[in-house]
């Protein structure tokens, strides 16, 4: 599905293969996390340091039909079944203003529907879903 002008995103399920439609991405919040490290020497400056901890990745999406609702349904039941959930892919590709492309995949990703929506009459429904990924490696 195409965000924006510019960003055309994609998740992929680890369990089945499939790619699952994520509705109408209104939003998306990447953020890289962190753990941050201080080296305290004695008489000497402190130094700092970053080890990277992942990607959260939010979303808002309007609801355009059950297929993510019915998927998110079948991973809660998979693992109150005791079934091994293996995570997906989540594809990011950037149309970039020289022509260019720059394609990205977030690694082991999984992803929860934290906000099911407010149900009003005659108005969109606003989902809000969360992703984890491990990391974040360019793709050709």
């Amino acid at each position: 599905m195409n965000t924006g002008t510019d960003y055309t995103l994609s998740f992929y399920d680890g369990g089945s293969g499939l790619l699952v439609p994520l509705g109408d991405v209104q939003n998306v919040k990447i953020t890289a996390l962190k753990h941050s490290i201080k080296s305290q020497p004695f008489n000497r400056p402190p130094r700092y340091g970053f080890v990277p901890d992942g990607y959260k990745i939010d979303f808002q999406i309007t609801r355009t039909g059950s297929e993510l609702t019915d998927f998110l349904v079948a991973v809660e039941q998979n693992f109150n079944e005791g079934r091994v959930l293996r995570p997906g892919y989540f594809n990011e590709t950037i149309n970039n203003p020289n022509g260019s492309l720059s394609r990205y995949q977030y690694t082991e990703f999984v992803i929860f529907l934290d906000d099911h929506g407010n149900i009003q009459r005659d108005a969109p429904v606003t989902l809000t879903l969360e992703g984890m990924a491990s990391s974040k490696v360019p793709i050709a």
